[in-house]
């Protein structure tokens, strides 16, 4: 789902330069029609390059944090162990950080325990050097396996009502979680390696 969202925005930002060129262009071309008021003129257009540039930062920015908050909302969550992952390309955001996107081969149980085979593409930090095996919460709608995206661990654990469905799962699959969160991005990595690293910095 990140490499289609990624794609909607790399669509949106090219639509965003058209109109700027154009309104640019209509400005010189029509320039005798509004050079008498062409304060009023200038403002209007820094205006409307500032609206569409926030509009396309906001939607790169955050269209995959709305959609997980949707999904969690409506109770669209399920299970996946993620088994190996492939690299797939380099990326830049609106606010031109670095992230890495990866394939992921995983299997997805529904709340019905339930299996499907998944491919999911995900973005992550450049951190993320390597894809553990692991298993993680992620957004699921039925027949739409390959759209999931991973949902941090703070999020599962701050609402009360997914208590009975993480129970369900343990109790059928005993899964060993990764732990999932956000650091300049998305990372995976075990609960050994996060207390590793915590001790170490305690020790600093």
């Amino acid at each position: 789902m990140q490499l289609k969202l990624y794609k909607r925005s790399t669509l949106f930002l090219t639509l965003v330069v058209l109109v700027d060129i154009a309104s640019i262009v209509a400005l010189i071309v029509f320039k005798d029609k509004w050079i008498s008021n062409k304060v009023p003129t200038i403002i209007a257009f820094v205006l409307l390059v500032f609206v569409l540039s926030t509009i396309y930062s906001y939607y790169d920015l955050n269209a995959d944090k709305i959609m997980i908050r949707k999904a969690v909302s409506n109770g669209d969550v399920a299970l996946a162990k993620i088994n190996n992952g492939t690299f797939v390309r380099f990326g830049r955001d609106a606010k031109l950080k670095n992230h890495v996107y990866w394939k992921l081969d995983a299997e997805i149980f529904d709340n019905d325990m339930k299996k499907f085979d998944a491919t999911i593409i995900e973005k992550f930090s450049t951190h993320q050097t390597q894809i553990p095996k692991g298993y993680v919460y992620v957004t699921y709608v039925e027949g739409k396996e390959n759209d999931c995206l991973i949902i941090p661990n703070v999020i599962i654990a701050s609402i009360p009502e997914y208590k009975v469905l993480v129970d369900d799962y343990e109790k059928a699959i005993k899964p060993k979680y990764l732990n999932a969160y956000i650091n300049d991005g998305l990372i995976l990595e075990t609960f050994e390696k996060t207390m590793r690293a915590q001790k170490q910095a305690e020790t600093e």
